[in-house]
């Protein structure tokens, strides 16, 4: 069974029980970026910051928090 997020603008098709982890790997796979070395922030479309190893469900959205 396949479930659908969203990271930033993105919309990602993961297997059930996918981690924040699992879709930030997906993302940057798909966007040809290397992962970085320190895990980036992400939170919900809340504002909650999420832990890398939080189950996923469909339809939840992600942002990840970039420094400028």
């Amino acid at each position: 069974m396949m479930m659908k997020i969203r990271i930033n603008r993105t919309e990602l098709e993961l297997f059930a029980g996918a981690t924040v982890a699992d879709a930030l790997r997906c993302y940057y796979a798909r966007h040809k970026k290397k992962f970085p070395e320190i895990f980036p922030a992400v939170s919900d479309r809340y504002g909650n910051y999420v832990a890398p190893d939080g189950r996923l469900s469909n339809g939840n959205q992600l942002f990840i928090k970039t420094i400028k």
